[in-house]
């Protein structure tokens, strides 16, 4: 997020008369690349048009949300690869879950991940519950 002490300030006209012409040209630059009905923010200079739409778009909707938990619930691990990236994977959409104020307990991820092994892996799901005495 910019804020004014990103820029140190100045007393020169001509440093002024610079930074204005930056700020203008940057101003430029950011809104050629917004969709059409962004455009109409009203914003004068870049700091409050980064501010604005760091604030109106920096959170996810329930349909981001609802994307991952969905792709937590179809997550596969392939037999043929090596599972630790593809667990990572899974890991980071719980961290975005967690991060959009919807959190996964350890007893689902867990469940999640075991429904997740290939069927040539039962016996490893088996061992792994038989050995647990609760569900915590």
């Amino acid at each position: 997020m910019l804020t004014s002490s990103t820029i140190p300030s100045t007393t020169d006209q001509d440093e002024h008369t610079r930074r204005s012409s930056l700020d203008s040209q940057t101003l430029g630059i950011i809104n050629s690349s917004l969709a059409h009905n962004i455009l109409m923010h009203g914003k004068k200079n870049t700091e409050s048009l980064w501010n604005y739409l760091h604030n109106k778009y920096n959170s996810s909707g329930p349909a981001s949300v609802f994307a991952d938990y969905q792709h937590t619930r179809h997550f596969q691990i392939s037999r043929n690869h090596d599972p630790a990236p593809q667990i990572a994977e899974l890991d980071t959409l719980y961290i975005r879950l967690k991060g959009n104020k919807c959190n996964v307990t350890s007893f689902i991820r867990a469940i999640i991940l075991l429904s997740a092994i290939p069927q040539s892996w039962d016996n490893l799901a088996t061992s792994i519950l038989t050995s647990q005495t609760s569900l915590t």
